[in-house]
């Protein structure tokens, strides 16, 4: 009988060895699981960090191309031409605004007198 307690007791003693260093390698398990998380949550924050650059950058370029757009139009302009039509305007209006004030000039006389 002392001698199956013994044996058992041992067969529990070892059991718990067992089961102890099972609990070891689960925690060391547990710790690189959580350390290959962490490097995939990294990889994540990175990820999110270049597509903010790459629409960034996207928007850039597609700003440069308007702006190329733009002064593309801006020197298809004739500024000669542009300013000599300024000249004509001004030397036209001129005239046509004298020509206006002396008509409502005559047409206040002229009501006055028939008044």
């Amino acid at each position: 009988m002392k001698d199956r307690r013994g044996r058992k007791l041992e067969e529990c003693a070892e059991n718990i060895e067992q089961h102890d260093a099972q609990v070891n390698d689960l925690g060391d398990q547990i710790d690189a699981i959580r350390e290959a998380i962490s490097e995939i949550d990294k990889e994540i924050n990175a990820s999110g960090a270049s597509v903010a650059n790459l629409r960034d950058n996207i928007r850039a370029r597609k700003l440069a191309k308007e702006i190329g757009e733009t002064q593309a139009e801006i020197d298809s302009y004739d500024m000669e031409e542009a300013a000599k039509a300024r000249r004509n305007f001004e030397e036209k209006y001129g005239k046509a605004k004298e020509k206006e004030n002396s008509l409502h000039t005559a047409v206040s006389r002229w009501l006055s007198l028939r008044e």
